[in-house]
């Protein structure tokens, strides 16, 4: 056990030393704020509400609509940049030092893996207490200390199913400049097909479908029904003529801001169960992806 806790601090070491790499961790979520603040943050605010909410409270429906993207996107991105390690081991032949120890193939694979897992939960949490903070403090809405608490636990299962899903990947890349590049795109390419940069209703009907089976989508509309309800409390049913009016309104900034659940392509599938397969997918993968490292190891 010893030996496997030095692996572990070892590869978090390299990873938190190379500063290069912890910048592209966190690419993905800066062009998504980047996009958000150049092109979104006008059309996100709901049209029709100036006389219902405050600028104050219609920014906090905003920031609670963005924010959960910001950690799914955190989840993918934080293990693609800290697992170009194994990439490095690999291909540089570091790992041929390893070998001549007393540990077994499968710590050193796991090493990587934990590594990685306790950097992702590290970082998006730490990502989630500042973000709920920041958007408590510039709107004055505070969020719900339960929020904190239901989205930390979830960024932990999420960070789980991403750095296994990211370490299958990488089992499959053989040169650091592939992962590179892959390392570039896929972050992003998962923020589009997943809905965080763009809501899946303004896309074509087949890539709602596709967005379906991907878990980061449904990641992302999980955080949605925890931080969204606080910011629908904050309009005022007596405002409007009818309470139909009122539910018609609610009902339309759901589908708008990916609130509702979209199950499996088309199918009512409840999307606790939809986690809980990808939770044995990522299972699945990360027994994949050790068994490769393993025969990589012997070659």
């Amino acid at each position: 056990m010893y030996n496997f806790r030095l692996l572990v601090m070892r590869n978090i070491k390299i990873y938190l030393r190379d500063k290069t790499a912890v910048f592209f961790s966190f690419l993905s979520l800066i062009i998504l704020l980047v996009l958000y603040l150049l092109f979104l943050a006008n059309n996100l605010k709901p049209t029709g509400m100036d006389e219902i909410l405050t600028d104050s409270q219609l920014t906090f429906m905003v920031y609670a609509q963005l924010i959960p993207g910001l950690i799914v996107i955190n989840s993918v991105s934080i293990p693609l940049g800290n697992l170009g390690n194994v990439i490095n081991d690999f291909e540089y032949r570091q790992i041929d030092g390893f070998l001549v120890t007393p540990v077994k193939r499968f710590k050193f694979i796991l090493g990587y893996y934990v590594a990685s897992f306790i950097i992702t939960v590290v970082l998006s949490s730490l990502l989630v207490l500042a973000a709920y903070f920041i958007m408590s403090v510039l709107t004055g809405v505070y969020v719900y200390w339960l929020t904190y608490v239901q989205s930390i636990l979830l960024t932990v299962l999420f960070s789980f199913i991403s750095t296994a899903i990211m370490i299958f990947v990488t089992s499959l890349i053989r040169s650091i400049n592939a992962y590179g590049a892959l390392s570039g795109v896929l972050g992003t390419l998962i923020g589009f097909v997943s809905g965080i940069y763009m809501p899946l209703f303004v896309l074509p009907e087949f890539m709602s479908k596709v967005a379906s089976i991907i878990p980061f989508t449904h990641m992302n509309i999980m955080l949605k029904r925890i931080v969204l309800p606080q910011a629908f409390e904050l309009i005022d049913a007596s405002k409007f003529d009818s309470e139909s009016t009122y539910l018609a309104t609610i009902d339309r900034l759901k589908e708008v801001y990916g609130y509702n659940e979209i199950g499996i392509f088309g199918f009512n599938v409840d999307i606790v169960w939809i986690m809980v397969g990808s939770l044995l997918l990522s299972l699945g993968l990360l027994f994949a992806a050790t068994i490769m490292m393993n025969r990589r190891i012997k070659n």
